[in-house]
């Protein structure tokens, strides 16, 4: 029924827009085949150990991508937080703990060390009374299996028992820490990053799209999104509509912001899930890696009667009547959130969606093409310097209530206007309006200024 559901809306939106050798029985054609056979064990050895160096080499090129998306990057766009390369000290980290944890996160006791930094982490990932409920013997037995049997000072070892019991600290920097060792640089992003992803404040992914079980996840993902409506935005969208300041919009919510780092990011919008289980595929193929989160949008756009009855709601897809004989339709779609590792990745995606994604002129049946290839690709970034012939400005004029978000695009020079329209319709309701300029691809970016179909 979903996937039925959602070929329907597909439909909408395009109204919208949118040889082996015989020889004589003799020694010497038994001596030639044996030849030919030794020749050929070679060649094929030869190729095997070819074709493993390259597996190889690929494998350490995908371990060696990961280095741009580092702890310190996200630490910093997210909570301004920036440690010295020299290490911090106890002022520096208690703070940068106040940054990430809440203003309730403790300070380090005394000097700071990894032990003290340690003690400080749990209670700032809410672990304390855990790491207190650890009777001394436990606390023994739990240190000497992360392989620490030299005497901690009493007075941190359950902590830092509980810190390797739950992963804020790896054993190799719970063994540094059980003897008082100074804290790096690298060792406090990665605290605090642990701090921030186990209180539910780090990136929210579903995986990386080299994960072998990435695809099933995605689909329990989609499986779980329904429509859903804000009161306040609904009015203001509808209104849009209504005076054409936009031919339609989505509706977000912030509970699924995947809080990827923005220069290492792309944001990539479709509303078949089957298309982007072949994307994670052709990401594969294509020897490109990158984290993956799925986040629900509710697509709104104008329901034309021409284009048959009006269907049958549903949790996922539903036609609502306004005023003057206005429909719209409500369904639900996503937007592929891709982390990459590098920029370079980032910046190949445009060529592989170009190649294998996008419908063109002379090939309207898509051959070739991963299944519910458009004509125009919709993905989008905040990075201002890619190059200007692939990526091009626009501006997404955010509405937001709360959690909840409509997203109208515009072209740079429709903007104020947009803005001030979206303002006008939002009155004293308490809405912000905010445009957050974005850099979108080709295809689309000629789709918004009708320039070509394709």
């Amino acid at each position: 029924m979903r996937k039925s559901i959602q070929k329907l809306t597909q439909m909408a939106a395009v109204g919208m827009s949118v040889l082996v050798i015989g020889g004589c029985a003799n020694n010497a054609a038994a001596t030639s085949t044996k030849a030919e056979s030794a020749t050929e064990t070679t060649a094929a050895q030869t190729e095997s150990a070819a074709q493993e160096k390259e597996t190889e080499t690929a494998k350490e090129e995908k371990t060696e991508a990961k280095s741009e998306a580092t702890d310190a990057a996200w630490l910093k766009e997210y909570y301004g937080v920036e440690i010295s390369k020299d290490g911090p000290d106890a002022a520096a980290f208690s703070e940068a703990l106040k940054k990430v944890a809440g203003e309730e996160a403790p300070a380090v006791e005394g000097d700071l060390n990894l032990l003290t930094a340690a003690k400080a982490a749990v209670a700032a990932a809410d672990y304390e009374e855990l790491a207190l409920s650890y009777p001394a013997d436990k606390v023994k037995e739990r240190l000497a299996v992360h392989g620490i049997t030299d005497e901690v000072d009493e007075a941190y070892a359950a902590y830092l028992a509980c810190a390797l019991d739950t992963d804020l600290l790896s054993d190799e920097d719970g063994k540094a820490a059980g003897k008082k060792e100074a804290m790096t640089q690298t060792q406090a992003e990665s605290l605090l990053m642990r701090i921030a992803d186990v209180n539910g404040d780090g990136r929210n992914y579903l995986g990386m799209a080299s994960d072998p079980d990435i695809y099933g996840k995605i689909d329990q993902a989609w499986n779980s999104f329904l429509l859903f409506d804000d009161d306040k935005l609904a009015e203001i969208g509808k209104t849009a509509v209504q005076q054409q300041v936009t031919t339609g919009y989505g509706i977000k919510s912030a509970a699924y912001d995947a809080r990827f780092l923005s220069d290492l990011t792309l944001q990539y919008g479709h509303s078949d899930i089957k298309h982007a289980h072949q994307l994670i595929g052709l990401l594969n193929s294509e020897n490109i890696d990158a984290k993956v989160q799925l986040e629900p949008k509710i697509s709104i756009y104008q329901y034309l009667l021409e284009w048959g009855p009006i269907p049958e709601a549903t949790p996922t897809y539903e036609v609502k009547k306004f005023d003057d004989d206005l429909y719209l339709v409500y369904a639900v779609e996503y937007d592929m959130k891709l982390e990459f590792n590098t920029t370079a990745d980032l910046k190949r995606f445009d060529e592989v969606i170009n190649t294998y994604a996008k419908k063109n002129e002379g090939n309207e049946e898509a051959k070739g093409l991963i299944y519910a290839s458009w004509w125009q690709p919709l993905y989008s970034t905040t990075r201002t310097d890619l190059s200007s012939d692939t990526y091009h400005q626009i501006y997404d004029c955010v509405v937001t209530d709360g959690i909840y978000s409509i997203h109208p695009f515009a072209l740079p020079e429709n903007k104020d206007a947009t803005v001030e329209k979206l303002k006008e319709f939002a009155g004293d309701s308490g809405v912000e309006v905010t445009p957050q300029e974005r850099y979108v691809n080709t295809a689309f970016y000629n789709y918004l200024k009708g320039d070509d179909y394709q």
